[in-house]
């Protein structure tokens, strides 16, 4: 190997012969980046010469002699090597915020702004030791680039400067995956398909039509055949913001998939992108996409969500590990992935959720059960919304039957949403037309119930349904229900992995149909999205919007005259340990209930109601992310912004009897050969944790027993999941 060679990548050979020379790798990067720039920004010619020159400049410091010599091994791994610096002190030299941003993020995450100059100044010294032999072998790195950033807005500077981010990331991580196969003698990474959105469109109005045909509820079938005309008829629309307000059982989910293709074929754009914020919505609709668009679906559409995500990339080649490379960029044609994943790529400061975002750039946007978003994070969410509808030319979708207050309002939400467009009319008056359910409130004075009432009033009935607010309640109605000797009662929470819970679902549903003994206890999971379909139906208080939300559980088919909803207090009380959701609880029981005033969850102007007593109990930027992003505080920001305030750990389910061998079978497999198939193959057999439970689990844990896989040993039950406590210890 000649000293003079600079490489930016090692590899297997001791001769150097498979290592990735560093111009090489640059000029990668910075032609793939360009690429991206181009499909995110179509025209925007400044924007793609920002990313090519950004590809240039981002592993510069790699010409180092001190980089060198630690990728031959001549120097200790752990020294700093300052590569990332000398990029940055370039960028800061010809006055670009942007690249200098992303070159000193493109390894550990964007900076906040106090934090850069500290870097800049270090980078100098080295950009001067390595800059004549750097333009030698790269002379595109002394590109001219214009002055940038003056006089723009703050908030438009914050995402330009995040989709230059992601455009690189993308591309450095991708050519670096490249290298690596190409040392392993792994096959080449296919590009996916381009989203054929006509075909599937075709496909998608087939299925739809058998599916009417199969309704044994002619009414609900016509009201679901005007949903779907209207939302193809608003597919004609230019791109932007667009609501689609439909009671439980009209057709939303495929009328909704049926616009994004019509509107994504009518104006050009490249994906559709279905969010949904519970994973039993993701499971259940991953399913119907894959069978609406027929063969060869499973190519097209990519479930990605945080069980089982390797793509966490820390500070350094080192830890970005074979696994974190493989995580997914959402360049599928259909991506169906949670409201965390979404949120974090938007608002995260960090490699791996960020190189995401220029893919959703140009797409549809479908945000289901949008009202689920924490509270405190409104005003920023919409904020980001809007942008993203204009300079990310996305159409955003707010899909429910329970529609958010997030239009502008300049007393209560000044940051809301402008020019949504609702797509059914008014006039269908679905929420009259679908109105399948008559509910009962408990009445103020009314003694709290116990769980063996709760149990022996579902007992009463042969089929019910009961959400509750914790996991806690969740367990313990089940075991009242089974002292009880129900013959055929079911438990379902997120201590039940997807697999586990789907084939729980599918027992139900196959119970309900045949009209036999079926009683559930579920935790929220269900009450949003997941299609199930009882004549009775009991929800412990809780916000009115959740309540709504349950009570779509109900009747769902509309076969009965009007399905029974009973909203009950337990005595255990126990909630979610979360301040808005106490709010609105403490609103349908004050601000309702006590003053003699029952909410009528079949009639959207009550909800608006309720919307405008909750969002004055609370900041809706609590965390002041607007301010953060205002001052390109990109870390701040990224820490602050989460949808779950307790972080929580993803790990794979090896103790149940049922599944053992399969993933015995899928760990071996990714221990050969990390793939992406097996880590989505994975994601069927994971639980999410929080910290405390990872720690009280002890040695039962394994964390990185394979790189971005955490193994858990804890005792699976076949009916309530995974063992995490003793009987009687508290789970919220």
């Amino acid at each position: 190997m000649q000293s003079e060679r600079y490489f930016a990548h090692s590899g297997k050979r001791a001769d150097g012969s498979d290592w990735q020379p560093l111009a090489e790798h640059l000029r990668n990067v910075a032609r793939l980046a360009r690429r991206f720039a181009l499909e995110a920004r179509p025209g925007d010619r400044a924007f793609a010469r920002a990313a090519y020159v950004a590809g240039w400049l981002h592993d510069l410091g790699k010409y180092r002699f001190e980089f060198q010599q630690m990728i031959r091994n001549e120097r200790g791994r752990g020294e700093t090597t300052r590569h990332k610096e000398a990029g940055a002190a370039r960028a800061a030299a010809i006055r670009r915020p942007d690249l200098l941003f992303a070159i000193l993020g493109h390894h550990g995450g964007l900076p906040d702004r106090c934090d850069v100059p500290d870097s800049v100044e270090r980078g100098k010294q080295v950009l001067e030791s390595l800059w004549q032999r750097a333009v030698a072998e790269c002379p595109e790195a002394d590109a001219p680039l214009d002055e940038w950033g003056k006089g723009i807005e703050p908030l438009s500077v914050d995402l330009h400067i995040r989709l230059l981010f992601s455009c690189l990331v993308d591309a450095d991580w991708l050519d670096t995956s490249a290298h690596q196969a190409t040392c392993e003698g792994w096959s080449e990474r296919e590009e996916p398909a381009p989203l054929n959105a006509e075909e599937l469109a075709a496909r998608v109005a087939g299925y739809i039509a058998t599916k009417a045909e199969q309704c044994r509820e002619r009414r609900i079938a016509d009201i679901r055949r005007e949903v779907l005309e209207a939302a193809i008829a608003a597919a004609g629309l230019p791109p932007g913001l667009f609501s689609m307000t439909v009671p439980t059982g009209g057709g939303k989910t495929l009328s909704s998939l049926m616009f994004a293709l019509e509107h994504a074929r009518r104006a050009g754009l490249r994906r559709i992108i279905y969010v949904a914020p519970y994973l039993s919505i993701i499971e259940q609709n991953a399913r119907v996409y894959r069978e609406a668009m027929g063969e060869g679906s499973d190519e097209l559409v990519l479930e990605h969500h945080s069980l089982t995500d390797p793509g966490r990339a820390e500070d350094d080649d080192q830890a970005r590990s074979d696994a974190q490379r493989l995580a997914e960029n959402w360049d599928a044609p259909v991506v169906l992935t949670t409201s965390v994943q979404f949120y974090e790529t938007l608002f995260s400061n960090k490699p791996g959720p960020c190189r995401k975002l220029h893919n959703i750039a140009r797409s549809v946007v479908i945000l289901d059960e949008c009202q689920t978003l924490p509270k405190g994070l409104t005003a920023p969410t919409c904020q980001m919304l809007q942008q993203a509808s204009q300079y990310l030319g996305c159409s955003i979708v707010l899909c429910t039957a329970t529609q958010p207050a997030w239009g502008r309002d300049e007393r209560l939400l000044p940051e809301g949403l402008e020019d949504v467009h609702e797509i059914v009319p008014p006039e269908l008056t679905l929420f009259e037309r679908l109105k399948r359910t008559r509910v009962s409130w408990p009445e103020p004075e009314a003694a709290p119930m116990h769980w063996r009432e709760v149990a022996a009033r579902m007992l009463e009935a042969r089929q019910a349904l009961c959400v509750v607010n914790s996991k806690r309640a969740a367990r313990e109605l089940y075991l009242a229900l089974r002292e009880a000797h129900s013959p055929s009662v079911f438990h379902l929470s997120t201590a039940m992995c997807p697999a586990h819970r789907l084939e729980v679902l599918e027992r139900v549903r196959s119970l309900l149909a045949e009209g036999a003994a079926c009683h559930v206890v579920s935790t929220q999971l269900v009450e949003a999205g997941v299609d199930l379909d009882f004549p009775l139906l009991f929800r412990e208080i809780a916000p009115l919007e959740s309540i709504v939300q349950a009570a779509g559980r109900c009747n769902r088919e509309g076969l009965l005259p009007a399905g029974e909803v009973i909203v009950f207090a337990s005595s255990d009380g126990t909630m979610p340990p979360d301040a808005w959701y106490r709010n609105g609880r403490a609103i349908v029981e004050q601000d309702f209930l006590r003053r003699g005033q029952e909410p009528d969850i079949h009639q959207p102007a009550d909800l608006a109601e309720y919307f405008r007593r909750l969002y004055p109990s609370g900041r809706l930027d609590e965390k002041n992310i607007i301010a953060g992003r205002r001052g390109f505080c990109f870390k701040t920001v990224g820490c602050a912004y989460q949808l779950i305030d307790e972080a929580t750990t993803p790990v794979v389910v090896a103790g149940w009897e049922r599944t053992r061998d399969e993933v015995e079978a899928l760990l071996l497999e990714l221990k050969a050969r990390p793939s992406r198939r097996t880590y989505r193959r994975l994601q069927r057999h994971t639980v999410n944790l929080y910290a405390h439970e990872v720690r009280e689990a002890a040695g039962a844990v394994v964390l990185d027993h394979l790189p971005g896989v955490n193994l858990c040993g804890l005792p699976y039950d076949n009916a309530l999941g995974l063992v995490l406590c003793p009987p009687g210890a508290v789970v919220v």
